[in-house]
């Protein structure tokens, strides 16, 4: 696997999208600024003129809303969960907030980035792996993983935690390959090395 070199130490952790305090990450990388899932109110963080590609873990209203507040020049997305840009159903601000949707160009993220197909939270979360640094989104956090039964019924719950099962045990077998000191960066809460999270999360014991 040959994985483009990114250290926490080089990464902004801006806590937005308010109550849920959603974690966007922004970093420079081949001198381009990346933003990964830009909540509600990125745009106290960057620049007026500041230009950036965004990068989106999966397609959730709190890792999406801030898309406005941003000149952007690309937007990474995974094709499963594209329609979450377009439809506040699936994006799910019809539940939480005022509805939204965007239309926005989108890039197919696992053409630009090493990911991994996530399904379970969403069904096209991806993982999205550097050397040194994982992103996660709301697939893995520092003591839990992301839930299945956000406005599904019965049937679609019972599916998405099926997949959710397969991914989490897929990921246990690769963050085993993974140096321990490497970083989960979640969608939500706080980091935690490879190695903290075999020690603090269940799912990963």
């Amino acid at each position: 696997m040959n994985l483009t070199k990114l250290s926490v130490s080089s990464i902004e952790i801006l806590k937005t999208s308010g109550e849920f305090e959603t974690n966007t990450y922004k970093f420079k990388l081949d001198d381009i600024i990346h933003v990964i899932d830009p909540g509600f109110g990125i745009g106290e963080f960057l620049g007026e003129e500041e230009r950036v590609d965004v990068i989106i873990t999966h397609g959730h209203y709190d890792h999406i809303s801030g898309l406005p507040e941003i000149e952007f020049e690309k937007v990474y997305v995974s094709p499963e969960d594209s329609i979450a840009l377009t439809d506040p159903t699936s994006n799910l601000s019809v539940f939480f907030t005022e509805p939204f949707a965007f239309e926005v160009e989108w890039y197919n993220i696992d053409e630009y980035f090493q990911t991994v197909l996530a399904p379970g939270h969403t069904p096209g979360s991806r993982i999205v792996i550097f050397d040194g640094v994982i992103f996660t989104g709301d697939v893995v956090f520092s003591n839990s993983i992301g839930r299945v039964d956000l406005y599904v019924d019965k049937s679609e719950q019972a599916a998405m935690r099926k997949q959710m099962t397969a991914t989490i045990k897929r990921l246990r077998d690769l963050f085993k390959s993974f140096p321990e000191e490497w970083y989960i960066c979640p969608g939500h809460g706080e980091l935690v090395t490879i190695k903290r999270l075999f020690e603090l999360n269940p799912f990963f014991k």
